[in-house]
């Protein structure tokens, strides 16, 4: 098998072929937005969360029959994203009105806080497109200069809001 033209090799199983070739597309998505934010500024970091957020809308719409509302069903999902690109997650809460997974290596793995607050406006809009009674917010960010990052999915509360290091909506 994988015979053309007198090429001879064995291919690659799935699971091998995605450990190989995610973190490299993640690293290069990494320098893409980088490049942009650094070439454009704040234009580019608007691209990036234009591009991110309608992404992350597309999802939630396509995911909404499949998800149940609320901070278990919305978190579930957003954690099984997180596991896709990457096993680096763990949950250090969960109850009806919170959900907090802490990532201890990004695996992109941003270093400007700024470019990592455009691209989770995916994630920021996928959360809010499953639920819109719920946020998401980035409350600890390596990019920072914080040992961790932690990304937050709490229930919206109409008398507070995120903390301004979250970032722009």
């Amino acid at each position: 098998m994988g015979a053309d033209r007198g090429i001879e090799f064995d291919p690659m199983d799935p699971g091998r072929k995605y450990g190989k070739a995610v973190p490299g597309l993640m690293l290069r998505i990494r320098d893409l937005y980088e490049a942009l934010a650094s070439r454009f500024g704040e234009r580019g970091i608007e691209l990036i969360r234009d591009v991110s957020t309608a992404y992350g809308r597309r999802a939630g719409e396509a995911a909404k029959s499949r998800v149940r509302p609320g901070t278990a069903g919305v978190g579930a999902y957003v954690v099984r994203v997180f596991d896709i690109v990457g096993g680096d997650w763990r949950v250090t809460r969960n109850d009806a009105d919170e959900m907090v997974i802490e990532v201890s290596k990004c695996p992109y793995p941003f270093t400007r806080d700024d470019v990592c607050l455009a691209h989770t406006s995916m994630e920021k809009a996928l959360v809010e497109t499953l639920d819109p009674d719920l946020e998401y917010y980035i409350r600890r960010s390596i990019p920072r200069g914080d040992p961790v990052c932690e990304h937050v999915i709490r229930r919206r509360s109409r008398t507070s809001a995120p903390p301004e290091s979250a970032g722009p909506d």
